[in-house]
């Protein structure tokens, strides 16, 4: 069971007008949910399983990132709430989108890649009566398609933990900047490169994943060059760690034509599943998000994260009390002890 009812001026600092509604709106989809009989309103179990573990389980935390997310965004933009269109991308079954109609947006739009989560974020809504506007299955350029299609101009497009995950980064900025190219892109990512247990945990991450990844890619390299000897496999599938089956056959056919393999280290231990190109956990730079997202079209900033501080066991709580008030006041070293990171993209005006 998630925490007990929470009373006022809990989730975020009351200092204006929009910090006070959020708040307020916070502590309302707090306790709707904590009512609704989860395992009961047909939730696909997958999608249930996360939901519980990753949300349900810390809901306090879960809407409490929403919440700040959600001012600091609003804020960039410098419109009032009630006329601030908003898509949460790859929303999954958080609390973002479910918090930004509940706090009076204008219009909402839910988005994930599959169909399952778009059901469960349903499923989620109309138990406690609280449904976004337009829900859109799809990858990035198939969701700014359905957007154009519906005339929808955003003024925000929110990520949380997935900008990580996305194998060619450059190109979903590039498309949105050419979709929606007045939208600010606020994401949350926990792939924070700075902090070097992050970073640890990251790396122990990728090497134990990519021992399946290499050998799905030793699979693809040999059903295209039947007949090779096992070291030529070996060879190209540990050069291409970090791509997708598409780059993968064509390092294949650039080393069969010149005998030249790219160089992995340039991923430092970064790994992506072959057959989609989702990365484990992609750690970037802020150097290559900048290249990645590109300076010519958005000023790009980054802000250090905060620590959960309403874990049920205590001790864990400790970490935040002490380290939260760090980060807030020393923002270049706040990285180095923050558990995530805030990439934000704000669209350079002609």
């Amino acid at each position: 069971m998630p925490e007990p009812a929470v009373q006022m001026d809990r989730f975020i600092t009351v200092k204006d007008q929009l910090s006070e509604t959020i708040n307020e709106k916070s502590c309302e989809l707090f306790n709707l949910l904590r009512q609704v009989p989860i395992d009961e309103i047909g939730i696909p179990e997958r999608c249930l399983l996360y939901f519980k573990g990753s949300h349900y389980k810390r809901l306090f935390f879960s809407i409490e990132t929403s919440a700040k997310i959600l001012y600091e965004s609003i804020q960039l933009t410098g419109k009032p709430v009630y006329e601030i269109v908003l898509m949460d991308y790859g929303a999954g079954v958080g609390t973002l989108y479910t918090l930004a109609k509940m706090i009076g947006c204008r219009k909402v739009i839910y988005n994930d890649f599959l169909e399952d989560w778009q059901l469960s974020a349903k499923l989620i809504g109309r138990a406690i009566r609280v449904e976004v506007d337009l829900y859109v299955v799809g990858d990035i350029q198939e969701t700014l398609e359905v957007l154009a299609q519906n005339q929808v101009t955003c003024d925000i497009i929110t990520t949380r933990n997935v900008v990580e995950h996305i194998y060619r980064l450059e190109k979903f900025y590039e498309l949105i900047h050419t979709y929606q190219p007045s939208t600010i892109v606020y994401s949350s990512t926990t792939a924070n490169i700075k902090n070097p247990l992050t970073y640890l945990q990251h790396y122990l991450m990728h090497r134990k994943w990519e021992k399946s990844y290499l050998q799905t890619r030793k699979e693809i390299i040999s059903k295209k060059g039947s007949g090779l000897d096992l070291q030529t496999v070996n060879k190209v599938a540990f050069a291409t760690r970090g791509m997708d089956e598409i780059d993968i056959l064509s390092a294949f056919t650039k080393f069969i034509n010149s005998g030249t393999l790219p160089d992995p280290s340039v991923h430092r231990s970064n790994t992506c599943e072959p057959m989609t190109g989702v990365w484990v956990e992609h750690l970037l730079t802020f150097s290559e998000y900048r290249a990645l997202i590109s300076e010519k079209n958005y000023r790009i900033s980054f802000r250090p994260g905060f620590w959960d501080t309403h874990y049920a066991s205590k001790w864990k709580n400790y970490i935040g009390w002490f380290l939260n008030p760090v980060i807030r006041l020393y923002k270049g070293i706040g990285f180095v002890f923050a558990p995530f990171i805030y990439v934000i993209a704000v669209p350079k005006r002609d």
